[in-house]
């Protein structure tokens, strides 16, 4: 029987051939899958570049710091630059719009910065064509234009009525036409996977990432191989196979992903970043004002302070009160400003939750979820980066606090400078790329959506094969 379904491959292979059209449409799309790589190659390449030399400068800028006060070293600032996995290549998720560079400062939580689609010009304000992009859309496409007629020309022509007149049985038919069009596809999703895996084989986590990728890529083709194949045997006329499988393909590609996207952010809106900033200040003038000498949380922590060192007035203290005073005032800022950041992250946890609950409809979005999450560009992802970001800055401005308590004279505080070995020994611990387990939760129902994306024309398709 398997040497049935083979012979019924081939000879779907020798149609699409000799029908010219199928051929050149698929000769268009590797021409296209092939200039999507390079564009991509040639972006993620300008990416990484700009992200190396900046880490390097701000590496030799911290480095090359003169003997100074601590406090101006922690206005000086460092810089942080988000991982980028080489599978950027194929999808770069939120990459361009999310930003890949942090500004860590003493007092403040910045975002991310530094993102190519605000740098962009006016022309090149088109995004950006990816691999992915030719799998989760154009593949689907040019898969309908090439085989929509694949069962409805048979039964016109009365081929197929002349096959199970001769015992063939309608699911080898399936079979064979499914296996024609899957085949030459997954050859391709195959290739892509090699060609990535070849130049980037040294890569952190870069088998297990490709695996779900290319795993991902085939089920989702698989389904629509299997949805054009049983909407071509339902259908009598082949204006009406083709009109019903582009409409298929506009709802699943293009109404169904922007749609939920966009109810999402209507239904959680986030805070713009200028609204939350002006929360955050007026938070902090609530709980306290180090500058201002009433201020009673301060007067309490002045206090403690004396209590603890059992003196009677901030000169008499074994170390620098200021130091001190920065310490708490960098405690409480931190707490706030992580406050804010958790309140925003849970406004965009709830998008991603109320899409994911309308996942189904779409297995486009599912897909794109999936290869997001393996290149290492989705939302779970970036907000591991930022949380790693913020863990560096505050361990670094209190070890540049503690510095000013325990190693600058209190008496001449102003004039006082410390050795630069002690930037050059600073906590500065490195961000990482995080593990695909930070996005488990978006990973599984894409997979979920995606076996159902194939058992449901599946078993159409099984249920439909019987009829003539």
């Amino acid at each position: 029987m398997n040497a049935l379904i083979w012979k019924i491959a081939c000879n779907e292979w020798r149609r699409l051939w000799h029908a010219r059209v199928p051929a050149l449409l698929m000769i268009v799309l590797v021409t296209l899958w092939g200039i999507a790589a390079l564009a991509a190659h040639h972006h993620w390449q300008d990416h990484a570049q700009t992200v190396a030399k900046v880490t390097a400068r701000s590496q030799h800028d911290w480095q090359s710091q003169p003997d100074r006060h601590p406090h101006r070293v922690s206005h000086f600032g460092d810089f942080v630059a988000k991982p980028v996995h080489p599978l950027s290549v194929i999808e770069p998720g939120i990459l361009d719009q999310s930003g890949h560079l942090v500004y860590l400062e003493a007092h403040r939580l910045n975002s991310a910065n530094f993102n190519p689609a605000t740098e962009a010009t006016t022309l090149g304000r088109f995004s950006l064509i990816t691999p992915a992009m030719i799998v989760q859309w154009w593949m689907p496409l040019f898969l309908i234009m090439i085989a929509y007629a694949t069962v409805t020309a048979d039964k016109i022509t009365g081929i197929l009525a002349f096959m199970r007149g001769n015992g063939t049985p309608g699911w080898a038919i399936a079979s064979g036409k499914w296996l024609a069009l899957f085949l030459p596809l997954l050859l391709l999703l195959c290739l892509q996977a090699l060609l990535t895996l070849a130049w980037s084989w040294h890569s952190d986590q870069l088998l297990a990432r490709l695996a779900l990728m290319l795993l991902a890529q085939a089920l989702y083709i698989a389904g629509w191989c299997l949805l054009v194949v049983t909407v071509s045997w339902y259908s009598r006329q082949l204006h009406s196979a083709l009109l019903t499988l582009l409409l298929c393909w506009v709802c699943v590609c293009i109404i169904f992903p922007r749609g939920l996207a966009n109810l999402a952010q209507i239904a959680y809106p986030t805070q713009p970043r200028a609204e939350a900033e002006y929360h955050a200040e007026s938070k902090l003038q609530s709980i306290g004002d180090s500058h201002n000498p009433d201020d009673p949380h301060f007067q309490a922590f002045k206090q403690s302070i004396l209590n603890k060192y059992q003196v009677s007035r901030i000169e008499d203290l074994p170390v620098n009160y200021q130091g001190l005073l920065m310490q708490e005032g960098e405690r409480l800022t931190t707490a706030v400003y992580r406050e804010q950041q958790a309140l925003h992250d849970a406004q965009l946890a709830k998008q991603n939750e109320s899409i994911r609950h309308w996942l189904w409809l779409t297995p486009a979005l599912a897909l794109q979820y999936i290869q997001m999450a393996a290149s290492g560009n989705d939302l779970p992802h970036h907000q591991a980066f930022i949380r790693q970001s913020e863990a560096r800055r505050y361990q670094l401005i209190q070890y540049l606090n503690q510095i000013h308590t325990y190693k600058v004279d209190q008496h001449d505080d102003k004039n006082t400078r410390v050795s630069a070995d002690f930037w050059k020994n600073a906590p500065r611990p490195p961000v990482n790329l995080p593990p695909m387990a930070v996005s488990h939760a978006s990973l599984t129902a894409a997979f979920l959506v995606l076996i159902g994306w194939l058992l449901l024309p599946g078993s159409l398709l099984v249920r439909v094969s019987h009829r003539l």
